[in-house]
């Protein structure tokens, strides 16, 4: 009876956020989703933007143009050339393989949502009613990813050591960004020898498996991803793009990025290695803080390990949701600003993007530096415990 009755909830809660996510980007279908249309309405999303450009109108193997094949990791773009085939080709299919995509994407998020009411209903609450959270969920494919990385977490916490390996490595293959999570996962198990030699080995087996074969017969569009990422110049929303509109770079700014991201998250690991879900909460706010772009769907990802980690104490509830207010003004500035770079109607000055731009990653900061305080308290206490033994 509490099965069926978690599962009813859980049902309730995923076809609700579902449903005004997608009243949300249905308003460009009247358009066909045309720039600038689509930013002026604030329903863009890559699955209908990469659908003719990138060959899904006429069923185009997604890695077989070289470098010219598509940016994304390998799982995404089989995921993505699957769903082509099921819609019919040229425009007459856009809206087809919009509902394809949608339909797929709500399957998993679906089950994320399910899986998170399993561990905690407040938690699977506050997620699918996140105002952020709602407004990007059909931008991307993230949540492929995001499902995976939580089922891995889940399995890890029940010993399931193999299975949660090869439940990270979908999740890398299908958006790559989880990569960082190997490391704390690997920490968090240093007292645990067979399971970290079970979990790296179906990391690692899985990891081949679906990679090998495009490494070897494939490799141009293989390492299309790769190469186009480290070699992208600064993107919108990121703090480096922000210093750019004021007039001030950095050049050689992969040299500059790189060794900066690998050393706060080495020490970030380290230092945190007995909290895992503050590892990973910390390790992502370092990662989508200096990046080279900011994308919104990347509240998806901070929202998860944000609920997974903090204690629902008020504090975190209130900067939870001041935190969602920036994610949410930065969505509508994005937008607004695509639409001043375009020259068209309804744009924003460029001192407002960046004053959006820093409440978001400011009032992202302080819910990093209240999980700092949370972590060095529990540090402190830990090494009061020791030393009275």
């Amino acid at each position: 009876m509490r099965s069926r009755s978690l599962l009813l909830s859980a049902f309730a809660t995923t076809f609700f956020s579902l449903l005004i996510s997608y009243l949300k980007f249905a308003r460009c279908i009247p358009g066909g989703w045309i720039s600038p249309d689509v930013y002026q309405h604030g329903c863009y999303t890559d699955i209908t933007g990469l659908y003719e450009v990138r060959g899904f109108a006429v069923d185009a193997w997604p890695f077989g143009a070289g470098e010219k094949s598509l940016e994304y990791p390998i799982l995404s773009g089989i995921g993505i050339w699957i769903i082509s085939l099921l819609s019919r080709d040229g425009s007459d299919g856009l809206l087809q393989f919009f509902h394809w995509n949608l339909f797929v994407i709500s399957l998993a998020y679906g089950v994320l949502v399910y899986q998170l009411a399993k561990l905690d209903k407040q938690s699977a609450l506050l997620f699918a009613f996140s105002p952020a959270v709602i407004s990007a969920l059909f931008i991307n494919w993230d949540i492929w990813a995001i499902t995976p990385l939580l089922l891995a977490l889940i399995l890890l916490s029940r010993q399931r050591y193999w299975f949660s390996g090869i439940a990270l490595a979908i999740s890398i293959s299908v958006k790559f960004f989880p990569i960082i999570f190997v490391i704390p996962v690997l920490l968090s198990l240093a007292g645990k020898r067979a399971g970290r030699i079970s979990f790296y080995k179906g990391l690692m087996l899985a990891s081949l498996i679906v990679n090998l074969p495009f490494m070897l017969f494939q490799f141009d569009g293989w390492a299309k991803f790769y190469i186009f990422n480290f070699k992208r110049d600064i993107d919108f929303g990121s703090i480096w793009y922000l210093v750019s509109l004021k007039g001030s770079w950095i050049s050689g700014i992969n040299w500059v990025i790189t060794p900066l991201v690998i050393t706060l998250l080495l020490a970030t690991y380290w230092r945190y290695r007995g909290n895992l879900f503050g590892s990973i909460f910390l390790s992502s706010v370092i990662f989508f803080t200096l990046n080279k772009v900011y994308s919104p769907q990347y509240v998806l990802w901070l929202a998860l390990v944000a609920i997974l980690y903090f204690p629902k104490t008020r504090t975190f509830y209130g900067l939870f949701v001041i935190w969602q207010g920036g994610e949410l003004l930065y969505q509508f500035g994005i937008w607004r600003h695509l639409l001043t770079v375009l020259n068209e109607a309804g744009g924003i000055s460029t001192n407002t993007y960046v004053d959006i731009s820093a409440f978001r990653i400011l009032s992202l900061l302080a819910l990093a530096g209240y999980a700092l305080f949370l972590l060095e308290n529990d540090l402190i206490k830990g090494r009061r415990s020791e030393s009275n033994v």
